[in-house]
């Protein structure tokens, strides 16, 4: 349990080194190695850590990557585990007072009668319209992890069309879409968020953009 948990507090440490911190990073990796046997794995790791983290607070460079984690793992991460949740055990967020399909209906409708069967038809593609920017959120946050940009920009365009097919779904079926556009708009903020830390990377590592063109 201890090797285990050093292994992972070690490896915490060697994710918060940027690109320019290799050499240090394979030094530590190394020392770790030859503490392991000796029984201080565990407080080598977390003093690793912590030198990490005093390190990437001092240098803009160290500042970026704690910004591109926090956004990734603070931000996307929740939000994908709330929608998927939605999606799998239900979409009470979608609709007011958390009724359902029959408290999304505007009240006092007169098409409320007519087309009330459809509803019931609806949840699927409702359920994965939500499911499908779960995911995406998932995606978005993993190629920002890996500093894949071109993938971020894919993946954040397709995430931005299936949240505005959820509205205009929504819509055509006189669902209350405030939550849904409320959803909308914070991926709206998320995507333009994650194209200042583009680039912020940029300007720190230009080498890794000539490499990685787009």
């Amino acid at each position: 349990m201890k090797a285990a948990l050093s292994r992972a507090v070690m490896a915490l440490a060697m994710c918060c080194m940027d690109e320019s911190r290799h050499e240090w990073s394979a030094a530590m990796r190394a020392e770790f190695d030859t503490a392991i046997p000796e029984g201080r794995s565990l407080s080598f790791a977390t003093g690793c850590l912590v030198a990490a983290w005093r390190e990437m607070l001092t240098r803009e460079e160290g500042r970026y990557t704690l910004t591109n984690y926090a956004l990734a793992l603070g931000v996307m991460i929740p939000m994908a585990a709330l929608q998927i949740g939605c999606a799998l055990f239900g979409l009470p967020y979608l609709y007011p007072g958390r009724e359902g399909l029959s408290g999304a209906l505007l009240v006092g409708a007169e098409h409320e009668a007519l087309i009330r069967g459809v509803y019931q038809t609806a949840v699927t593609p409702l359920a994965f319209l939500l499911l499908l920017l779960g995911v995406g959120h998932l995606g978005i946050a993993q190629a920002m992890l890996q500093r894949e940009w071109d993938r971020v920009r894919r993946i954040g365009t397709l995430t931005l069309a299936a949240s505005a097919t959820l509205v205009i779904f929504m819509g055509v079926l006189f669902l209350d879409s405030s939550q849904a556009l409320l959803q909308g708009g914070v991926l709206a903020i998320e995507l333009a968020t994650i194209a200042v830390v583009v680039r912020w990377h940029a300007q720190l590592f230009p080498a890794a953009v000539d490499e990685h063109p787009g």
